[in-house]
């Protein structure tokens, strides 16, 4: 009886460290993730300024419609950028401190390498409606207006494109980081669990 009760109790014991060994892991690879994230949020947020302090300055030495409706345009998008990119470092930054759980890390990390997959696709989006304003800008009242805004849109897609494929890529590398983790024992919310996962 008492060989089976100290069994237990190393069991627990070892299931405790593989407890705290198993999340710090998933730790430190969501560590990885949210840095990476506020490094993109960086460059992000250095466009975007770019493009506020460019536009404001283009709009006020242009002289034709559509430089002017050109520049003002990428102000517009550098201003809205910026408040992304703020509040995207700003959510990294507080994420890199939560605690969770094995398999909320792993939820967290499919969830933001997908955002900008969903991202990437709102981008192509951009970029056509940037090709088709400005291939129809003649049937406007004001074409040489559509022309600059068209052209500015597709210019800030193509842009955000690259910026969002790029970040998916990196985070789809770490895949197989997360991969190798979720075979074997995993802290859940709802206390130890098995998981593996088929490559």
């Amino acid at each position: 009886m008492r060989l089976k009760i100290l069994a237990i109790m190393l069991l627990t014991v070892h299931l405790s460290f593989a407890q705290r060994a198993d999340v710090e892991s998933y730790r430190q690879l969501y560590v990885h993730d949210m840095n990476l994230n506020k490094t993109g949020m960086t460059i992000l947020g250095s466009w975007a300024v770019a493009n506020v302090v460019g536009g404001v300055t283009g709009l006020a030495v242009a002289t034709d419609k559509e430089a002017k409706a050109f520049w003002g345009m990428n102000a517009i998008w550098g201003a809205v950028n910026t408040g992304f990119a703020v509040m995207g470092y700003w959510g990294a930054n507080r994420e890199k401190k939560m605690q969770y759980s094995c398999d909320v890390l792993v939820e967290k990390h499919e969830f933001y390498k997908n955002l900008f997959l969903l991202n990437a696709g709102l981008d192509v989006a951009y970029i056509g409606t940037g090709l088709v304003l400005n291939s129809y800008a003649n049937d406007f009242n004001n074409p040489a207006m559509i022309h600059g805004f068209g052209k500015s849109i597709a210019m800030q897609g193509i842009a955000l494109i690259l910026f969002d494929g790029t970040m998916y890529t990196l985070h789809k590398k770490q895949d197989n980081k997360w991969y190798k983790l979720l075979q074997g024992i995993c802290v859940t919310g709802n206390g130890i669990g098995f998981r593996y996962a088929l490559n």
